[in-house]
């Protein structure tokens, strides 16, 4: 990664990416978004609009309550902290507090978090590396048994 891509991504998007472990680890690509890489599907586009892949029956819009709905289909329940659980598989929900979702990110097995930033790349960070950015803060953790 180049540093000129650090600077952008971190003082731009990402306030607290410097002080916290914030790490690129894919190249950008358009295919997939967060949500579905939450899912662990890098194949398709996930998002509450009839021209992308979404759950049959589940609301098209992007409400904190309709990505609850959405991961519940997908086996996740509502979980109290981000405390790694070898058994579980968690996941966040932000929001800039406007009631909607605004991004998804999933833990990975060394405790930190893995998102896919929009059509741009893959990183791995810690929660507060990305909370004070352009996606707001964490609103919802859940979880399901893996």
């Amino acid at each position: 990664m180049g540093q000129d891509e650090r600077n952008y991504l971190s003082h731009r998007l990402f306030p607290n990416s410097f002080e916290e472990p914030f790490e690129i680890t894919s190249p950008e690509t358009a295919a997939y978004n967060c949500v579905a890489w939450a899912m662990h599907d890098s194949e398709r586009w996930w998002e509450a609009d009839e021209n992308y892949s979404w759950k049959e029956g589940v609301a098209l819009d992007n409400t904190i309550s309709t990505f609850i709905q959405l991961f519940q289909q997908l086996g996740f329940s509502v979980c109290p902290d981000v405390t790694l659980e070898k058994s579980h598989e968690k996941i966040t929900l932000f929001s800039n507090g406007d009631g909607d979702c605004s991004h998804v990110a999933r833990q990975l097995e060394s405790g930190l978090w893995t998102s896919k930033l929009g059509v741009s790349y893959d990183v791995a960070h810690t929660l507060d590396a990305i909370e004070g950015g352009i996606y707001g803060k964490v609103v919802l953790i859940m979880k399901k048994v893996i």
